[in-house]
């Protein structure tokens, strides 16, 4: 025996700190006929649009390809100075294309804190059916689910849509949307760009919120530096000439459509922008997905909040798998004690959900009376109690 008399290990994790959030890590996938040096199918890491230049991707490379690419990231870093952008330069001609190569599901499997992915396909490719991609990328967030990796979203750009545009709340891909928001500042650049959809500013706009505020609520809990002293958030910038107004993909200028017509573009499953009244500023519609409006996951926030509290229940739970937990002598069921400790484990990627404010509450319990084995899993049952968003006011005002 030495002589060391008393020894420390060093605990960790007493403090209940916690790790910086990744809700605003995004992938965003290009289709152009020269990749630069970024390389064809590849997860590319920037965290400002300057970073392009590395890879060869300057603004030289997008007017002599007639494609939007560096555009839409310098749209990301906009909205959200302090995410992440993996891009990724394909060659493959559709969302379909690029979901069916074993790269796409590697980049999710290596980069596992990208939350939600955008498709730009910067051309008409012939006899595109934009139904048939939005089911190609349900079907890839399904196959990455089963492998535990939750995708938040997929955002498709629906190049050429106007007014007359057909209903997606009849598919059943309640975890993509239908991008057809245009600034016609960008659109009337070169004959190229006059059918594309603002992917790089809704996934720039989604990473500046937390993930149960709506995509299109006029201000934000945390503005960037710069703009937090101002009353909104909005797409417009006066000062570069961004969004002074707002089209559809087909190039119809939103201001002409009627009430019906803006209602039913959301109702259908579009996410598109437009402005209010007598109130400065172009904003989008909010985030609707391609699913019926009664589902529960019909929004795109709603999806994130589920996400988040899925991840970090699992993550909490999952050092336990295999673990030993007492029983009780007489019953055979697991002790109220290890139940009351796998339910405080649980709880804490929620507690944390709630202190941010992106739950209102929620309820886990682990019934008792319950026998795992390597055959029975054990049962637990969670709600999350989600924040009210309001999408329009009724005011009664007389004189009196």
């Amino acid at each position: 025996m030495s002589f060391e008399g008393v020894k420390f290990n060093k605990g960790e994790y007493g403090l209940n700190r916690t790790n910086a959030t990744t809700d605003a890590v995004m992938a965003l996938v290009v289709y152009s006929p020269d990749a630069g040096t970024a390389g064809y199918n590849a997860a590319n890491r920037t965290i400002q649009a300057r970073d392009l230049t590395t890879f060869g991707l300057d603004a030289a490379h997008e007017a002599n390809n007639a494609v939007l690419l560096r555009h839409h990231v310098e749209q990301f870093y906009k909205y959200a100075p302090l995410g992440t952008l993996f891009l990724v330069v394909t060659d493959q001609p559709t969302a379909a294309d690029f979901f069916a190569l074993p790269e796409a599901k590697a980049i999710l499997r290596e980069n596992s804190d990208i939350k939600r992915l955008g498709f730009v396909y910067n051309d008409e490719p012939v006899d595109l059916d934009l139904v048939a991609e939005i089911n190609a990328s349900q079907t890839f967030v399904n196959d990455l689910a089963a492998d535990h990796i939750l995708l938040d979203g997929v955002y498709l750009e629906a190049r050429g849509i106007g007014a007359a545009a057909a209903d997606l709340r009849e598919l059943v891909a309640g975890n993509v949307s239908a991008v057809i928001a245009q600034d016609p500042a960008v659109s009337a650049l070169d004959a190229a760009y006059a059918n594309y959809a603002a992917v790089g500013a809704v996934m720039g706009m989604r990473a500046a919120r937390k993930v149960n505020e709506n995509l299109g609520s006029v201000d934000i809990e945390n503005k960037p530096e710069g703009q937090k002293g101002a009353i909104s958030f909005a797409l417009t910038d006066p000062l570069t000439g961004s969004w002074l107004t707002a089209a559809l993909s087909d190039g119809t200028l939103v201001s002409t459509l009627s009430v019906p017509d803006r209602k039913q573009l959301t109702d259908y499953g579009y996410i598109y922008a437009g402005s209010f009244q007598g109130f400065a500023g172009f904003y989008f519609n909010g985030e609707p997905t391609a699913i019926e409006l009664g589902s529960d996951y019909s929004t795109g926030e709603n999806n994130g909040v589920w996400n988040k509290a899925a991840r970090g229940i699992r993550t909490a739970l999952l050092p336990k798998v295999r673990g030993w937990f007492k029983r009780n002598a007489e019953t055979g069921e697991l002790s109220s004690t290890a139940i009351t400790n796998l339910e405080n484990l649980a709880r804490k990627p929620l507690i944390a959900m709630e202190t941010a404010e992106e739950i209102s509450g929620y309820n886990l319990r682990i019934p008792a009376g319950q026998n795992p084995n390597d055959q029975t899993p054990l049962q637990v049952f969670v709600t999350v109690t989600l924040g009210a968003i309001i999408h329009e006011f009724v005011v009664d005002l007389s004189l009196n």
